[in-house]
């Protein structure tokens, strides 16, 4: 099992910086060109797993994702204090590779959510999805950094049991949230398929689903929004 995080070339944790801090960015800068030429989408890769209650949510974290009070997300970790200091978003210094991944896919959703308010009034329409339970993909590098034996065990197993899915399944997700109309898939959706389901449209069971309880509180995307704001300069 990994002791500690691999490091973002900011200093960062690795994890959160690529899936959250560098979209979080990359979306702000981009959103004048979003808006152009009558707007765009903004369709944001979420999972199931963010959501402690579902398949795989709970596996390996410790309880799941939950962001806490924030104050481990944006610690640098590169200097000399770097063994002492928080390495989870949550503030705790327990490094866990497992409840990193799950803890990103929430920060995820929370922007995402975020996102309406704060591009509220332009031409930008907020999507968010899960692609599925894909372990057998390279987005599941955290766990297997972490506890390479175990993740790869969960892998088989979710094959077996048919709760994975193809990446196939979730690349043609990822499209049709990018291409499908604004009456078929409002602004401000949360997709996903039961478990194990390999549709892709709305019409074949692809359509609108819950998120977790701490997904769904808005003060926390608020404070989510403003402290990436601070952590990556902007």
């Amino acid at each position: 099992r990994a002791l500690a995080p691999e490091l973002s070339s900011d200093g960062f944790e690795e994890c959160l910086a690529v899936n959250h801090l560098g979209h979080f960015l990359l979306t702000n800068l981009l959103a004048d060109l979003l808006e152009a030429d009558g707007g765009g989408q903004l369709v944001v890769t979420a999972s199931s797993v963010h959501d402690p209650d579902s398949p795989g949510g709970n596996v390996g974290g410790k309880g799941g994702a939950t962001l806490g009070d924030l104050s481990g997300l944006g610690v640098q970790l590169d200097g000399e204090e770097g063994g002492t200091l928080a390495t989870m978003a949550d503030g705790s210094t327990e490094y866990n590779g497992s409840k990193v991944y799950q803890d990103s896919k929430l920060a995820n959703i929370l922007f995402g959510r975020r996102a309406l308010t704060e591009f509220s009034g332009r031409k930008i329409s907020v999507r968010m999805f899960n692609p599925g339970f894909i372990p057998s993909s390279g987005l599941f590098r955290a766990p297997k950094k972490d506890n390479w034996f175990t993740a790869t065990a969960f892998t088989v197993f979710a094959g077996l049991a048919g709760f994975a899915v193809p990446v196939e399944t979730g690349g043609a997700r990822l499209a049709y949230m990018a291409t499908a109309p604004e009456e078929e898939v409002p602004s401000g959706s949360y997709f996903s398929a039961e478990v194990g389901s390999r549709a892709f449209m709305k019409e074949d069971g692809f359509d609108d689903a819950s998120v977790s309880i701490e997904a769904s509180d808005n003060d926390l995307a608020a404070r989510l929004w403003l402290k990436s704001l601070e952590i990556v300069g902007l």
